[in-house]
């Protein structure tokens, strides 16, 4: 079923041929009525279709292809009749494996056949809706993935897919990982434009992106839409073989992988089966409606989408490069395309499978030749080149500067990367936590210190006090005695004021002038001798003090007036209670005197 062109063989079809071309498939009660009423119609539509492939820069072919254009007449011969889907029905697939062709050998023999087998088992229309064929697809992947696994318990290899299957002007687009699908359409203003069927399973996109985050894998995003899927610890690997080979060691165990796409069949160390979901085979899938507009579609592997843009692809596809006939311009369409990305750089094997549809009664369209097209690409250049022109001094030290720069940016790239994500983070955060813990233990033996420093300010305040009232009570017993001379002498000034309001006998005021100056003199005797013992002065002086009064009572008493002498008495005798008062208290804090304290004010 691999021929270049293959017209689909006419098959009596449902309600939805006896609709017409490009109409939509009607209500489903509808639709079985029509089925059962309509008479067989020949078929709308056509398919010529050829492919190439290349192996690239790659060590070997690990891709493979699949093109059926007529499914009907192959599922006969299958016995898997499907007969009843709107015909023609086709089928077309391209699969890009990765580390070995096991997986897209055992998915490119499988695929097809368990299709028709799904297709076959339900015979009724009705049944197949949008929905019901593009759960089977997407069952068909699962149910693969599995049984590759459960056979190839040792392979590591693994692939990516796109694949069509067309049924009536209904196109079913199923893929998984970074294969491509798309519809080039011409447009009212004669140009072809490209419409994409598929949407690449990268880790570029976010939600893929967290799911692997959360499988426990690691995004190596290396920027302009470009990023790997690995495992954890695949950079800190790949510096230590790296560090082991600059140092002579060469090679230091298997390199670790990392894969551009988030989905893929096979790949067992990315799977469940291996404890981590890195990598899972759900696939995408996508129902189109076809229609004259709709010129070609195109099947590319991953390695083309790596070097042209689905628009390159389209352009490229669609250029006139035989016309002795529409398979041979079809064949040569695709080499052409492979030779393309090859030269363009590409690094992988390179598949294409082109798929040219005719539409009954529609006019053929004008294409250019690509003779013309390769003149006018060789005649822009050569403009571009006069108009930029320069010197050959000047073009090398652009060269120069581009490269330093390219250089600068891939290392400041690098130095991003290993320091958002790599070992230097770890070290710079074990750093920032090192250099953490010394400031909390110096700011901890700068507040020690702050608080030694208060504690021996407080100590020498206090210590400060002690010395200062130590002085205070040392001066406060030098001045005690004339404390009590003080004392007596406010007594008889008090006294001397009441004698003269009473107008006390002359005798009498001369006498208490008489102890005025006595007094008047212990004081000058007294601050004389400052340096002499305390408690013998104070002795002396209280002696003296109570002979001269008890002299001044016995004189009083033999030479006064009744009345006078009785008042002279009673002032006498309030003196003497005071003295002999003083003079107990004296007795009673002598030990205190002993030891240098000064008990009170003394006469």
């Amino acid at each position: 079923a691999d021929a270049p062109a293959v017209r689909a063989a006419g098959a009596e079809s449902g309600g939805g041929a006896c609709a017409g071309a490009g109409a939509d498939v009607p209500p489903l009660a509808a639709e079985a009525t029509a089925a059962s009423k309509c008479p067989a119609a020949p078929p709308t539509l056509s398919f010529v279709a050829d492919s190439a492939c290349m192996q690239g820069r790659k060590p070997k072919q690990e891709g493979r292809h699949v093109k059926i254009p007529d499914l009907t007449k192959a599922a006969k011969a299958l016995k898997m009749p499907i007969d009843h889907f709107e015909q023609p029905c086709a089928f077309f697939a391209v699969y890009d494996g990765h580390r070995g062709p096991a997986c897209a050998e055992f998915t490119a023999k499988a695929f097809h056949g368990k299709l028709l087998k799904r297709l076959s088992a339900e015979t009724s229309q009705v049944a197949w809706s949008d929905e019901n064929i593009s759960a089977a697809l997407s069952a068909i992947c699962d149910e693969i993935d599995a049984e590759f696994l459960a056979k190839h318990r040792t392979s590591l290899d693994g692939c990516t897919f796109a694949a069509c299957f067309v049924t009536g002007t209904r196109l079913f687009t199923v893929w998984v990982g970074n294969s491509r699908c798309m519809v080039a359409q011409r447009t009212a203003d004669g140009d072809i434009v490209p419409i994409p069927m598929t949407q690449d399973h990268t880790a570029v996109l976010p939600d893929e992106a967290e799911r692997i985050k959360k499988a426990g894998g690691v995004v190596l995003d290396y920027g302009n839409g470009f990023a790997q899927v690995a495992h954890e610890g695949y950079e800190e690997r790949i510096r230590e073989m790296r560090r082991a080979q600059i140092t002579g060691m060469g090679l230091v165990g298997k390199e670790p992988v990392a894969l551009d796409v988030s989905r893929a069949l096979g790949d067992r160390d990315f799977k469940a089966v291996t404890g981590q979901a890195l990598l899972v085979s759900t696939p995408g899938t996508k129902v189109f409606r076809l229609d004259p507009s709709h010129k070609f579609f195109a099947l590319v592997c991953g390695g083309i989408p790596q070097v042209l843009t689905d628009a390159d692809v389209v352009e490229e596809l669609d250029l006139l490069r035989d016309e002795t006939g529409l398979p041979a311009d079809v064949r040569a369409g695709c080499g052409a395309l492979v030779q393309e990305a090859y030269g363009l750089g590409s690094i992988h094997n390179l598949t294409v499978i082109l798929v040219r549809m005719q539409w009954p009664d529609a006019p053929a369209y004008p294409r250019k030749l690509a003779s013309v097209a390769k003149a006018e690409k060789a005649a822009m250049a050569v403009m571009a080149e006069a108009g930029l022109k320069e010197s050959a001094a000047a073009a090398s030290k652009r060269r120069r500067t581009e490269a330093a720069a390219a250089v600068s940016a891939q290392k400041k790239a690098l130095y991003e990367r290993e320091r958002t994500s790599g070992g230097f983070a770890k070290l710079e955060a074990a750093e920032a936590e090192r250099k953490e813990a010394e400031m909390k233990l110096m700011m901890a033996e700068v507040n020690a210190e702050r608080r030694e420093a208060q504690r021996k300010a407080i100590a020498d305040a206090a210590r400060k006090a002690r010395e200062e009232a130590a002085a205070e009570d040392a001066a406060g017993e030098e001045q005690a005695p004339s404390a009590g001379l003080d004392a007596a002498d406010a007594f008889f000034a008090a006294r001397r004021a009441q004698k003269r309001t009473a107008a006390a006998d002359p005798a009498a005021s001369g006498g208490l002038d008489a102890a005025e100056s006595f007094f008047a003199k212990r004081r000058a005797a007294q601050q004389a001798s400052a340096a002499s013992d305390a408690g013998a002065s104070k002795t002396a002086a209280d002696s003296a003090a109570e002979d001269f009064f008890a002299k001044r009572r016995a004189a009083q008493k033999a030479s006064v007036a009744p009345s006078v002498g009785a008042g002279k008495s009673a002032a006498d005798l309030a003196a003497e209670d005071l003295f002999a008062k003083r003079r107990a208290a004296q007795q009673a804090s002598s030990a205190a005197a002993v030891a240098g304290q000064a008990p009170g004010g003394n006469l």
